[in-house]
């Protein structure tokens, strides 16, 4: 995107920032040069990614946390800073409003909310000459976005509307391509393959996967 805050955030000294959907804790590593005292808390619905101790700056914690259920209260306006990234395929049409007004709660008066979703339904592979990685690359990647086509036609086109019934004010929608930079595109195409590749594996070890991969998915990679 070019950045990791939006320009238009104005933390105050020491700001507290909650990370949901952390992960492997990336964006906390990532932001902490910017606000080094900050305090950073990561919340994730499984702890199956998190990274170890070492890895993360001093003073943060990660822990479990579902936004799709009520936060408890001692977490009620605490955070001045509460980031979102990516969850579009983990959320259903009905859990974008209640997932909201949740994160709402939890904003100190005055504080930001930074959430990012792709648009993955109209994303499309480009490539320069045709060879058998496009092509395979594209047959997982159309196979993926078929199987969450549910999931993909909300939440990146219903945010901004969903965030003002909520009470939010000032909302911002930048929306950006993905060759945006054209210096991180590479990166971007192994981070995209590398899920395709993982979620493919994931319907075969199911057995869901049908006869579009089969036991090929090595083949595939």
């Amino acid at each position: 995107m070019g950045y990791i805050l939006h320009q238009s955030l104005k933390l105050p000294p020491a700001p507290r920032i909650a990370d949901i959907g952390t992960g492997t804790a990336r964006f906390i590593i990532c932001l902490h040069p910017e606000v080094p005292d900050a305090v950073f808390e990561g919340l994730d619905i499984s702890d199956a990614l998190f990274p170890l101790r070492d890895a993360l700056p001093a003073g943060a914690t990660l822990s479990l946390l579902d936004l799709k259920q009520p936060f408890p209260e001692h977490m009620h306006e605490k955070y001045d800073l509460v980031h979102l990234r990516l969850l579009v395929s983990g959320m259903r049409p009905d859990d974008w409003a209640p997932a909201i007004r949740n994160v709402f709660r939890i904003l100190r008066p005055g504080g930001y909310v930074q959430w990012e979703e792709c648009e993955f339904l109209n994303a499309e592979w480009r490539k320069s000459v045709p060879d058998s990685r496009f092509e395979t690359a594209k047959m997982i990647t159309d196979a993926f976005t078929d199987a969450l086509r549910q999931q993909f036609q909300h939440g990146w086109n219903t945010l901004p509307g969903q965030m003002r019934e909520a009470g939010f004010t000032s909302v911002i929608s930048d929306v950006v391509s993905s060759d945006r930079f054209p210096e991180t595109t590479a990166d971007m195409t192994a981070g995209i393959l590398s899920l395709n590749l993982t979620w493919a594996r994931m319907m075969t070890a199911r057995g869901v996967s049908g006869p579009l991969f089969g036991d090929h998915v090595d083949d595939l990679e």
